[in-house]
Order: C-alpha cells, then structure tokens, then sequence
C-alpha cells in the first residue's frame, strides 16, 4: 500500500512540472520503468478521486481539479481568488444570495469559492455541488466559451444533453444555444426544483498565465425563483454585472512581479 501510494505521489510531482501538456501513459509509465498496466491502475484511481484528469477513455493525462481545490497557491486559482473574493463577498452582501466562482476541468463544473447570502431561505448545497454541465447556467456559459474542437470533445466524452437541456438536445441545436449564450453575454436557468441560476464570463487578457482575453472561469449566482423578480431581480442582474467587471478588472496579473492590478 505505502509503495503504491509513493508512486502515485511520484506521479503527481511528474505532472505537475509541467502542468500544460498532456502525458500519454506510455509517458509516464516509461518515465517511471513501472509496468504499463500497474501504471494504468494507479493513474486510474487518481483520476476516479479528481487528482488526474482524462481527456478520453484512452486519451492523455493531466492534473484533476482537486489539486487546484486543495492548493490555493496554485499560480491561476491563486490570482484568481485573489482577485475574486472581494468583489463576490461585496455581491453576496449586497443581494443576500449565494455566489459562486466555477470552472470547468475536464469533463466537470468545479467550485472554487463559494460566499453564502444571509436569506432566511437557502438553496441546499447539493445543487452548488451538482457537477453536470448541462443543469447549471454555469456549466453552459463555460461550454460555450470553448471552441469548437473543445466542445466537440466534451459531447464525444460526456453525449449531448438530451433531457438535461431539451432545447441542444442535437449538435445543431447544442451549437445555437451555446452561439445564444455568446451573443447574450451571459448565462441563466431555471431548474426542475425552482431554482434560478445566472452567470457571467471572468475573462483574463494576460499571457503570462492564461491565452489572451480567454474566459476562465464563470461568476455565479443561486437563489430560489419566488425571490428573482421586481427590484431584487434588477438589484442581482445588475450586481452580477459589474461584479464580474471588477474582476476582470483586477484580474491583471504581473508574472515577474507577482502583482494584482
């Protein structure tokens, strides 16, 4: 058991060296002189627990969402909690509502800061949980902002939303609404259990960390659908807007430096 964990662990070092690119497990397995099926196991398992990721069934690996939900020192999520956390604490106080910082690794919407309103009537946190791409709003701004090669490898992976979303139930259909989503500029549904979700993009222009004015991750916002109308409803739309422009704002990162504008 220690001998496998040390090898998992020796894995993950590997990996993380060089975080951007791919590794095949004829890579790594070579890289470690392990024996190609004991190797595939081990990478297996980590990518059950969120450690690794895969981007098919016999595709390469890279490094899992749980390592950038445990380590915060991690050069992206770092800046971008750095720049967030103020701004979404500002909105979650200002509406009482929860909001969230999602982004999509893999195959799979992850959270990584979440700030609860004080409303006397909360969405459980099974819902903020919910890792299937196609019920959140999200989930669907995040698909939307990939290209075409992405996405097409996301619904080989994952299938296409069927009754998850009726109205990109095909390709050509998935392909309008997410076009719809662009041209909105931002993200809301309406679930089964009346609940509202909104979304917007978090974008960050610099090349030090991130491709140029690629969206990372997505602002957004939960609340049960009895409260989103009238003045709340405008309060929140508004809200989340120039939320996420703050963000973006200070989303600057100076990569000699370390610096947030």
């Amino acid at each position: 058991m220690i001998q496998v964990l040390n090898k998992a662990f020796d894995i993950l070092d590997y990996m993380a060296r060089d975080p951007k690119n791919q590794k095949k497990l004829q890579e790594i397995s070579g890289h470690f002189k392990m024996n190609a099926g004991t190797c595939a196991n081990i990478l297996q398992t980590m990518v059950r627990h969120k450690y690794l990721d895969q981007a098919s069934v016999r595709g390469s690996y890279m490094l899992g969402p749980m390592i950038y939900y445990l380590s915060h020192q991690s050069a992206c999520h770092g800046v971008l909690i750095s720049a967030a956390e103020s701004p979404m604490a500002n909105l979650a106080k200002q509406v009482s509502e929860t909001v969230l910082l999602v982004t999509l690794r893999g195959n799979e919407r992850f959270i990584i800061i979440q700030i609860d309103g004080n409303q006397s009537v909360q969405i459980g946190r099974s819902m903020f949980q919910n890792q299937n791409v196609y019920q959140t709003s999200t989930g669907r701004l995040l698909l939307a902002h990939l290209n075409e090669k992405e996405i097409r490898a996301f619904v080989n992976k994952n299938g296409l939303p069927k009754s998850n979303w009726p109205e990109a139930s095909s390709m050509p259909k998935l392909k309008r609404a997410l076009e719809k989503i662009l041209r909105q500029g931002w993200s809301s549904h309406k679930t089964t259990g009346d609940v509202i979700g909104i979304a917007y993009p978090i974008r960050e222009k610099n090349k030090a960390l991130f491709d140029n004015d690629k969206v990372v991750t997505a602002l957004g916002l939960f609340l049960p659908a009895f409260r989103f109308k009238g003045k709340h409803k405008a309060a929140i739309m508004k809200g989340m807007s120039l939320t996420a422009d703050a963000i973006n704002k200070r989303l600057v990162y100076d990569g000699t430096k370390g610096k947030l504008k």
